[in-house]
């Protein structure tokens, strides 16, 4: 990015000052112009409107208005623009005053053009720095601007997904569909029929023919999005309500039977009321495009009408388990408890409640759990089991408390082994480490990154495991053994210094000397004289 050629302007009443201003330094080498002038505050004003200064030097005593009443306009008008206050008055409340009003700098008079020079010049820097920072803002923002529809369709398949963050859901749709002003939300799935001889070229491009067909006929139906899952089926998010889905679905079969001898299997789901429910709607729009499939037919299917038995009244706690379970995995004993004790609160809330569904809904809890760290590898081979008692005792319980207070014992008793098992695991890592350094004392190679490498760690993982062990950084404990192994050669063996330095890995004898000297607190000559 150029340099911008600053444009200034000079307000003072007295005309001397005014002229002395523009050739007090050589303006133009150091990136600046004067563009105007002005008597008063409410000439400047008139002249700023005209001619956009970057930058307003500007006297304080003046008539009709002072110059800090007229820095107190221009940052209320003109936010950007900086502004130079010159005086004659180097009192504190002065000063202090002009900086309230917005004012950059605060130069006394008479004026010294080192001084003049320095100011104009850091404000130069300072206006450079906003410009490039805007333009960067410009750039992003066309950036995001190009990339719209696909980081709507990403949010969109986050949302199919069940992947997002609760406290931020609302304001991201509302970011992408500012007009969202009630939700009923309901999920089309069209699955356009491929031949089994198509290759994946050409069942792409079918796809893209086929979607760029359904947006040309939906373009008159505002609120329903139209965009591609992560398996290249089309989907319709209808989140307005607005639109009978069915008909549509009709439609739009029998315009891609006709106009693209397309046949497509289309099922849809439930109507939702929440967006965290959007993901329900298209579980159920992808089971009913199943059904269509086994009955082999072109029709449109409907979740509710040809699969469910009636409304969707209640549903298992799957987000919120899956929840409980991250924090266990790991290893957060407080937030799992937390997250158990909301899973409940929201049973005993539910119109649905009963004693059967918490039920479920706790062996669910259960036999998740389980699940997760048999696919954490935790319970191999017999290696390690759990107390899976819980699970039966659960179907002989009648209380929603005693249920509770079964699985927070449950989390408490998994999270502990867990943390027990890691911490073995961690253990026996680290001594292996500590036993490979010292059988690699020598070479000249071993470094933190080295050492995670070989045993196929990340590094800041290890870095961190490391020192919460031996209570020192990897550099610091292989100096200390290096240093622990030259103090056994000197007092073994005659060896001169840079033998044993390039014994325990450190090539450069004078460095290995200020390592001695640094952890033993005396020059390696020094120790030699104390041994003999």
């Amino acid at each position: 990015m150029g340099q911008k050629r600053i444009r200034a302007i000079i307000v003072d009443d007295e005309i001397n000052a005014r002229q002395m201003v523009p050739i007090i330094v050589d303006w133009l080498s150091i990136g600046y112009e004067f563009v105007g002038e002005a008597s008063n505050g409410s000439e400047a004003l008139d002249l700023i409107e005209t001619l956009k200064p970057d930058v307003v030097f500007t006297d304080i005593n003046m008539p009709f208005m002072d110059g800090l009443e007229l820095s107190r306009l221009i940052k209320e008008k003109h936010p950007l623009i900086k502004i130079v206050v010159i005086t004659a008055y180097p009192e504190f409340d002065y000063a202090k005053k002009s900086l309230d009003m917005g004012v950059q700098h605060f130069i006394l008079k008479p004026l010294q053009p080192q001084e003049v020079r320095k100011v104009a010049t850091e404000l130069h820097a300072k206006i450079q720095e906003e410009l490039d920072r805007w333009n960067e803002v410009q750039q992003l923002r066309q950036q995001l601007k190009e990339n719209a529809a696909q980081l709507k369709e990403k949010f969109l398949n986050d949302l199919l997904s069940g992947i997002w963050e609760p406290g931020q859901l609302d304001n991201r749709f509302h970011y992408f569909f500012p007009d969202q002003v009630k939700n009923l939300f309901t999920v089309m799935v069209i699955e356009p029929q491929h031949l089994e001889e198509d290759g994946e070229e050409q069942r792409i491009l079918h796809c893209l023919r086929c979607k760029r067909f359904i947006d040309y006929a939906l373009v008159e139906y505002k609120g329903i999005e139209v965009f591609f899952d992560n398996s290249q089926r089309i989907i319709l998010l209808d989140r307005l309500g607005k639109h009978k889905l069915p008909e549509v679905g009709e439609i739009l079969a029998i315009s891609l039977r006709e106009k693209l001898a397309c046949r497509a299997f289309i099922g849809i789901g439930s109507t939702s009321k929440t967006f965290t429910q959007i993901k329900d709607s298209y579980k159920e729009a992808l089971e009913a495009v199943r059904y269509g499939k086994l009955k082999g037919g072109s029709a449109v299917y409907f979740f509710n009408d040809e699969i469910h038995f009636g409304e969707r009244s209640w549903k298992l706690k799957t987000h919120e388990i899956e929840e409980t379970v991250f924090f266990v995995k790991a290893g957060i004993t407080d937030k799992a408890i937390e997250c158990v004790d909301k899973l409940f609160r929201e049973l005993e809330e539910s119109s649905s409640l009963s004693v059967e569904r918490a039920r479920l809904v706790s062996a669910q809890f259960v036999s998740t759990l389980a699940n997760s760290l048999t696919e954490m590898g935790f319970a191999k081979e017999g290696e390690r089991s759990f107390d899976l008692s819980p699970y039966m005792r659960i179907f002989e319980m009648d209380s929603l408390h005693l249920m509770k207070q079964t699985l927070q014992e449950f989390t408490t008793y998994v999270v502990s082994q867990l943390i027990r098992a890691r911490n073995k695991k961690t253990n026996h890592t680290i001594q292996e480490v500590k036993k490979f350094i010292q059988q690699e004392l020598h070479n000249q190679e071993m470094s933190l990154s080295y050492v995670s490498g070989k045993f196929h760690l990340n590094s800041s993982y290890f870095s961190r495991i490391f020192k919460q062990d031996t209570g020192i950084s990897f550099t610091d404990y292989l100096l200390k053994c290096r240093m622990e192994r030259a103090v056994k050669l000197l007092n073994e063996t005659d060896w001169k210094a840079y033998q044993i330095a390039e014994s325990v890995g450190i090539k450069d004898p004078f460095y290995f000397s200020n390592c001695f000297k640094k952890v033993m607190g005396v020059s390696v000559q020094e120790y030699k004289k104390s041994i003999i």
